[in-house]
């Protein structure tokens, strides 16, 4: 089996507390670092940012017993975790940074207690509170914190308290949230008991939630790949569930996404210098193939940054199984991807292949094209979202306008207008209904475009045959014509490709006649590909 081999790519969650949406404002804004090493009191590290460490204390809780000593010893195990896996894929000795006093072998650890009690921070919903009083904890304690990322651990109510509790056991981007109490203690971890089950439980969720909080996305290892030594299941998508039990890897291109995060840097930056977000990056082309069982999608892309690396996914409805690659950009701005569709962890479902840019300053840029798989074969023409779009026509039925035929429902349908003694506005205004009819598309943008796709009706009454495609940029310039083409007399989906990529926000579809003979048309969906 060929494994996946990549130049672009790698960002989504199975817990049920996990969450995707991410909370930029959570961490406030960096302060300046002068040095690679701090020092904050007796606590120490010889990276410049570093995970700020807290733990939140709702006002009826009090802090669970040893919780210095027990999260110490878990973030420790977790930045050994963490370094390993960037060893083995090639990027160095590296992990994130951690305050340490090394007498004590003790992480530092901000206490912030909260101002309400556990039954008020009832949900995720209600963790917005808690990351308003966190904040301003560190804006009254400048000093304390010394990167864009937060963990936040929050003290349950006792040793019987489910972890995750209320949900809380999650992380987004730049941020984690896990519940703790003493049952969270490493010591126990190889504990054949089921206290040491609970131990390695909670530690894989952990280790997946704060890979989150690094900005980790969900992703999984090619499906052959997993059972070969040394690999195994990816702790950003099963990994939480296996971590401890079996094999527990972090994937090649989490490890690329974790090269440019800010607590995982080597050397200080200016002010302000990561997540700037100040970059673009779009795919200028897009092109794709099938043999021998392999997906092969290239194309080219435009960005005004430098880009670090290029990561992809190629993500069914369920993103802990999102296939990932990782490989380094190049001169010419091009990118390849390959995947062996058995490699695949789902089949006959829709998918997205997702292409991720990665920018110096830990801007993640992504684009995304869905496809489906439907009976183990791949339909790779991309369709562009109709979200946002105007479209008009020359000739329609007042219960079948042109907006029925982009609203996703084959079995509504735009209809050219047969009342008796309607006229057309177009081409020649006051024209008898008679071919051609215009179908025009606004995209609201500009985007590189393949071609149009066509559903008949499901009855195959009113069927469309030749058609010509024109497009243009914008309003200023004139229509280009791309093709003219016979659509088939069936019900499934079927394609118009031009030429070459055509960069077009609007397009114009010119009905010329139909398979009955009869001067009308009726189309269910009209759609545009990459």
């Amino acid at each position: 089996m060929k494994t996946l081999k990549i130049v672009l790519i790698n960002l989504l969650l199975l817990f049920v507390s996990c969450r995707e949406d991410m909370i930029e404002d959570e961490i406030a804004t960096n302060t300046e670092l002068k040095s690679s090493k701090v020092t904050l009191g007796p606590y120490t590290s010889p990276l410049p940012y570093n995970l700020n460490v807290v733990y939140f204390i709702p006002s009826d809780v009090t802090a669970r017993p040893e919780y210095e000593r027990r999260l110490s010893e878990i973030l420790l195990h977790a930045q050994d975790y963490y370094r390993t896996n960037m060893y083995n894929w090639g990027y160095g000795n590296r992990t994130f940074g951690l305050l340490k006093d090394p007498a004590t072998n003790r992480i530092k650890i901000n206490v912030v207690k909260g101002s309400g009690t556990m039954a008020s921070y009832n949900s995720i919903s209600t963790t917005t509170q808690i990351h308003s009083e966190v904040m301003a904890y560190f804006a009254s304690h400048p000093s304390d914190k010394t990167s864009n990322h937060t963990l936040i651990f929050i003290a349950t109510p006792s040793i019987g308290t489910p972890i995750p509790y209320n949900g809380f056991y999650y992380g987004v981007s730049r941020g984690a949230i896990v519940g703790d109490n003493e049952a969270f203690d490493m010591q126990y971890f190889n504990e054949k008991s089921s206290r040491g089950n609970q131990v390695i439980a909670s530690m894989g969720g952990f280790l997946h939630e704060l890979g989150h909080g690094f900005n980790l996305r969900h992703d999984a290892l090619p499906k052959t790949q997993e059972s070969v030594p040394g690999y195994g299941t990816s702790l950003m998508g099963l990994g939480n569930s296996t971590y401890g039990h079996s094999s527990t890897i972090l994937t090649k291109a989490s490890c690329a996404l974790l090269a440019t995060c800010e607590v995982f840097a080597t050397a200080p930056q200016s002010s302000n210098f990561f997540y700037t977000g100040n970059y673009n990056f779009e795919v200028t082309s897009i092109n794709h193939s099938v043999s021998n069982g392999v997906i092969h999608i290239w194309g080219t892309y435009n960005t005004n940054g430098s880009i670090i690396s290029l990561n992809s996914y190629y993500n069914p409805s369920h993103s802990y199984f999102a296939v990932s690659g990782t490989d380094a950009p190049n001169a010419s701005k091009t990118f390849h991807s390959y995947v062996t569709i058995n490699d695949l962890h789902l089949q006959d479902r829709p998918y997205d292949f997702t292409i991720a840019a990665e920018f110096t300053d830990g801007t993640i840029k992504w684009a995304t094209f869905p496809f489906t798989i439907k009976n183990g074969v791949p339909d790779l023409n991309f369709p562009v979202s109709t979200a946002g779009w105007a479209v008009s026509s020359s000739s329609q039925y007042g219960a079948h306008p042109a907006s029925l035929a982009i609203d996703g429902d084959i079995n509504t349908y735009w209809h050219t207008n047969y009342a008796a003694g309607s006229v057309q506005t177009a081409p020649i205004p006051g024209q008898p209904q008679q071919f051609p009819y215009y179908f025009d598309i606004d995209m609201a943008s500009a985007k590189w475009i393949l071609g149009a796709s066509f559903i008949q009706h499901q009855g195959l009454t009113r069927t469309a045959k030749r058609i010509q495609i024109h497009t243009r940029p914008n309003t200023s310039s004139g229509w280009e014509y791309q093709g003219s083409y016979d659509l088939t007399n069936t019900t499934s989906k079927q394609y118009a490709q031009f030429g070459a990529y055509k960069y077009a926000r609007y397009i114009r579809i010119v009905f010329y006649s139909s398979y009955d003979g009869q001067p009308y048309v009726a189309v269910p969906e009209i759609g545009i590909y990459q």
